[in-house]
């Protein structure tokens, strides 16, 4: 075996155990210390504050002498509590999105929620962070539905990424993404500037999740929006593509019940 190949075999075992075996007890002994960076920051800041207020009350004159330094310390404990609330929320995001891909089963699932957090996970791509336009609803009243998370954390992070690539590469950079309750189904519809899906080949998407048993190969698009379609069709999801003046559109309905 030449030696990239035993290089990337190893590489491969490496990753096939990342996610059910590694990550979890990575984000374990990262939460431990984090947990305890937390509490001692906000004990800090509760306790910066009444030392300040005594030192006010009781010795006014030095409270007043050394007043710019003990607003300098009053301020950085404060950044300090503030800037760990905010990495702990991005951990929070970071482990959601592992934690959902380990799951096993079915169980309730909130598509707005789950949507939400993927939203949260994509920010980590600096280029859809910082360099798109996006506008964001969720109806926050959406109908449960019962479901794999890790499928379909799976599911929409792909399409998701799709659309992020070809804002990326458009002029407009925009992304748009939406859910909300049509009857018995739960919809989401999610829009970007960029390249189209060809009418004949959004034909053939949607005759194959309404049971044509033809297969998807014919459809030129990425092989990872394939397999999520796959996996769509499970759900007897419709989807729809379309223009919308600028934007192309991919409406994803699921039926509450199947």
């Amino acid at each position: 075996m030449e030696e990239r190949n035993i290089g990337q075999s190893l590489e491969d075992d490496f990753t096939s155990t990342f996610i059910r075996e590694l990550i979890p007890g990575v984000l374990h002994n990262f939460a431990n210390p984090l947990n305890g960076i937390m509490g001692r920051s906000k004990l800090l800041q509760r306790r910066i504050d009444n030392t300040v207020k005594k030192i006010n009350e009781k010795y006014p004159e030095a409270a007043l002498a050394l007043e710019e330094e003990l607003q300098r310390i009053v301020n950085d404990v404060r950044s300090v509590n503030k800037e760990s609330e905010s990495f702990f929320e991005m951990f929070r995001d970071v482990s959601g999105k592992f934690y959902a891909l380990a799951a096993k089963g079915n169980e309730p699932i909130n598509l707005s929620q789950l949507l939400a957090a993927e939203m949260r996970f994509a920010n980590f791509y600096l280029e859809f962070k910082h360099g798109i336009k996006k506008s964001v609803h969720f109806d926050e009243e959406i109908q449960e539905f019962t479901g794999n998370v890790a499928e379909l954390s799976l599911v929409f992070w792909r399409l998701i990424r799709f659309a992020m690539s070809k804002a990326l590469a458009s002029g407009l950079q925009v992304f748009c993404l939406e859910t909300r309750q049509e009857n018995d189904n739960v919809t989401v519809v999610i829009k970007y500037s960029g390249d189209v899906i060809l009418p004949d080949q959004a034909e053939i998407i949607s005759n194959y999740l309404q049971g044509d048993s033809r297969e998807l190969v014919v459809v030129n698009v990425e092989k990872g929006i394939l397999l999520a379609l796959a996996i769509l069709k499970k759900y007897s999801a419709r989807v729809n593509v379309s223009a919308e003046g600028n934007l192309n559109a991919i409406a994803i309905a699921l039926p509450i019940k199947r």
